[in-house]
């Protein structure tokens, strides 16, 4: 699978699975939760970051910077 037309090219789905606690429904909760807060928070973010709010998050949730549990008890 080619990973080129991705908007998010640097997105590994199976690490961010593994990180979201293996559970794909839970990595899309978890994911969705953020891209909220971050699109809220939209004119407080880095100008040099270009990604959109769905993007930032898996990316955050790949590097393991988001607290799992603290998102799930947010849904």
């Amino acid at each position: 699978m080619s990973k080129t037309g991705s908007r998010g090219p640097d997105i590994d789905t199976e690490k961010c699975v593994e990180q979201a606690g293996g559970n794909r429904f839970d990595l899309v909760l978890i994911a969705a939760q953020r891209a909220r807060e971050l699109r809220r928070r939209n004119n407080e973010s880095d100008p040099k970051v270009n990604n959109l709010p769905c993007v930032s998050s898996l990316l955050e949730i790949q590097e393991g910077k988001i607290d799992n549990r603290r998102y799930l008890m947010k849904v």
